[in-house]
């Protein structure tokens, strides 16, 4: 249960930010009609998404099969914030707290979900145009995934728990947005417009993640911020499990082993463990990913992506080229 007044010291905070975060939300956004599909599978483009995964050309079938797992997992990933989404929403219908009047709440929620649903849909389209097939996983294990926000707990309970779930998928593909920028400033290939344009929303769910987290989560009671964890133990765990069963379906239908020997999968997977693993404090704190870098994690995506950032706005341009990738990470 929540006190009347639990929420009115961060109110103004919460809803003054979620304006100034949607402000140009129907300008800078990201619809697959905004592209040339016909682009998606030049062979420029496949040596360029080759160069992107393995640090050169030459390795296209490994990096296309590498692409389709993990565009059509996180497409459906991205389909189950929406629905979350959504379902908070009208569980937030009548709980009239200081946080939950106004438009500010409603319309950030709201185009969160909206830009999410839409990523989904391009990202499949991506795959499709890119592959020539699509990873179909029982269901894509969506009524699972959603059962674990079938529960009676507060509505913010459960949007700071599926914003915490999204938000380390959301940080590594950042990264791969900075590498892209830096293999390829005119953005010129399709890939890396695709990556920016995504970008655009990202920013913004990323923005609208740091209030759930530095907000939102503070003024939880203890019992609900240790509900907040099992709930995103619960859809961690699954998600790893769809995670499976994308690359095992995968595998089967192109016939291509994308993670041995690639190196872009080897960062990534360092970057997933990292971020995950130091997010959320052992004393329960919450840290955004650019809180938690150290000395080792800096070096890595710098060396990956040109640029020690992940999320921190006004740092400036590039501060590193991006060397070849050799290798996995040690």
């Amino acid at each position: 249960m929540t006190t009347p007044d639990q929420f009115d010291a961060i109110a103004d905070a919460v809803r003054a930010e979620l304006a100034s975060v949607t402000r140009l939300a129907h300008i800078n956004t990201f619809h697959p009609g905004a592209f040339d599909w016909a682009e998606a599978r030049t062979p420029e483009e496949l040596a360029y998404v080759s160069t992107v995964a393995y640090g050169e050309p030459g390795h296209e079938e490994q990096a296309v099969a590498y692409l389709t797992k993990e565009l059509a997992q996180l497409a459906e990933i991205e389909r189950h914030v929406s629905t979350v989404m959504a379902m908070v929403m009208g569980e937030l219908h009548d709980l009239r707290d200081a946080v939950n009047v106004g438009h500010e709440l409603h319309h950030a929620l709201s185009c969160f979900a909206a830009e999410e649903i839409q990523h989904a849909n391009t990202f499949y389209r991506y795959v499709r145009a890119l592959s020539g097939s699509e990873p179909r996983v029982d269901k894509a294990l969506f009524d699972e995934r959603l059962d674990v926000f079938r529960t009676d707990d507060h509505p913010y309970v459960k949007l700071v728990a599926l914003c915490c779930s999204a938000y380390v998928g959301e940080s590594v593909i950042t990264v791969f947005e900075h590498r892209a920028d830096a293999l390829d400033p005119g953005r010129e290939r399709f890939f890396t417009r695709l990556l920016h344009t995504h970008g655009l929303d990202e920013a913004r769910h990323v923005k609208i993640d740091h209030v759930a987290m530095k907000l939102i989560y503070p003024a939880l009671t203890g019992p609900q911020q240790a509900r907040v964890r099992e709930l995103l133990d619960q859809i961690e765990g699954l998600n790893r499990k769809l995670a499976d069963s994308f690359q095992e379906a995968t595998e089967r239908i192109l016939g291509v082993d994308f993670v041995t020997g690639n190196p872009a999968a080897a960062v990534q997977l360092e970057m997933t463990k990292a971020f995950g693993g130091k997010v959320f404090a052992s004393d329960g704190t919450l840290h955004t990913v650019d809180e938690i870098l150290d000395d080792e994690l800096c070096d890595m995506i710098t060396a990956f992506s040109g640029t020690a950032r992940v999320h921190a706005a006004g740092i400036g341009p590039l501060t590193a080229p991006v060397p070849p990738l050799v290798g996995a990470p040690q």
